[in-house]
Parts: C-alpha cells; sequence; structure tokens
C-alpha cells in the first residue's frame, strides 16, 4: 500500500496549481532569436516545475552562454574562460554595463548553488529569473525600439542625437 505523503507536502492535486502560481510570477519572453533561446526556456520550466537549485543553475548556463555567443565576433572560442570572454565584451562594448553587473551577479549566485552553499533556493531561483529577464530587457527584448499605443505597435521616438 503506498505511503501518505506527510503533511504540507504537495499532493497531486495540488501540484498544478503551484506551477500555475510559479508561471503568473514570470514575465513573457519577447527575445531574439539565438541557441541561448532554449536555454531560457529551460531555466524558466525549471522554474514552475519547482527545480529551484537547477533554475539558478539554468540562468547561470544562459546568461553565459549569451556572453560567449556575442564574443564569438571578436575571437572568443570555447577555449576561452568565462572572464575572458567578459573583457572582450567589455573592451569591445557589446553589453552595457548594466548588463555587465547582472552577469557576475549571476555567475556568483550560480557558483553558490553550484558549490552547495545555496541557502534560500525559491527565493534565490525566482531572483535568478528577475536578473535574467532584466538582461534581456537590456539585450534582446524585441519590444525595446517600440510601443503599444492605442493598440497599435509603434516605433518608439527616438530623441535628437539619437
Amino acid at each position: 500500500r503506498p505511503a501518505k505523503l506527510p503533511s504540507g507536502s504537495m499532493d497531486e492535486k495540488s501540484f498544478p496549481h503551484h506551477k500555475d502560481k510559479r508561471l503568473s510570477q514570470l514575465p513573457p519572453l519577447l527575445i531574439e532569436d539565438g541557441p541561448y533561446c532554449k536555454l531560457l526556456r529551460e531555466a524558466r520550466d525549471v522554474f514552475v516545475d519547482g527545480h529551484f537549485y537547477a533554475c539558478v543553475a539554468m540562468c547561470g548556463i544562459s546568461l553565459e552562454r549569451f556572453q560567449r555567443d556575442k564574443a564569438k565576433t571578436y575571437g572568443a572560442t570555447r577555449k576561452h574562460k568565462i572572464w575572458q570572454v567578459k573583457r572582450m565584451l567589455q573592451k569591445h562594448s557589446v553589453l552595457s554595463q548594466e548588463t555587465l553587473i547582472l552577469c557576475k551577479n549571476m555567475a556568483d549566485l550560480r557558483n553558490e548553488y553550484a558549490h552547495g552553499e545555496g541557502l534560500k533556493p525559491k527565493e534565490d531561483a525566482l531572483k535568478a529569473l528577475q536578473w535574467m529577464h532584466s538582461f534581456i530587457d537590456n539585450e534582446t527584448n524585441l519590444m525595446r525600439d517600440y510601443v503599444i499605443l492605442d493598440g497599435v505597435l509603434s516605433r518608439k521616438r527616438t530623441t535628437k542625437g539619437n
């Protein structure tokens, strides 16, 4: 006979509710296509499924892959360490300073979890996803140059000098 679940644990009936609740915490993805897109979706999926350690790891992996993809133009290969890739991106001003800080924060958080030192997996997974979405907004958001006005998609007006 199957054992009963301990009081307070998720049962089969409540699991979809928890997934829906976690999914509702995430913004939509509107990003440029690239090899990192599957990784971004996977990071979100593991969060929604309640795998918080895996979510932190996937967010770190996703941002690392994006950085490597952006640095290919400047000679980055798989042999380069991530700190070398970041240096290339900084040298060529490929990513904004805000994005570089997000990448560093994400790498630090991912390392905490990779070495078993993470203490708040659910909160940190959500934080990692928020950083990932800030990164997307900074670098790949398809709507960054557009706004919806009266139900019509319109290009944002640029200020003089841009």
